[in-house]
């Protein structure tokens, strides 16, 4: 059985898939398409949820922005701000990206 992805893991990539645009912005779904093909999940994260059209991988991509009051997200830690369709990487994220080990 396939480890679960998680929500943690999904930050650095969609801070960096946000910072690779030219206005630092990426909507939820391009960001959705996008960390699917990063992350090709499988068992339980491919899978549709009950009475949805969406994977449970889908659904974490959306948690990391509707959850984005919480004290220790991307967005409390100052990393990205909400666009009202996606995010956008501030200058705090872009130094915390040049700070991660590739």
């Amino acid at each position: 059985m396939p480890a679960r992805i998680t929500e943690r893991e999904l930050v650095i990539p969609a801070l960096q898939l946000a910072a690779s645009r030219p206005n630092g912005a990426i909507s939820t779904a391009k960001l959705i398409d996008e960390l699917t093909e990063v992350f090709h999940p499988e068992g339980q994260d491919a899978e549709i949820l009950e009475g949805r059209n969406d994977t449970h991988f889908s659904q974490k991509v959306r948690n990391l922005i509707s959850h984005r009051e919480g004290q220790s997200t991307m967005f409390a830690l100052g990393y990205a701000e909400y666009t009202g369709d996606g995010i956008r990487i501030t200058d705090a994220g872009r130094h915390f990206l040049a700070q991660v080990p590739e």
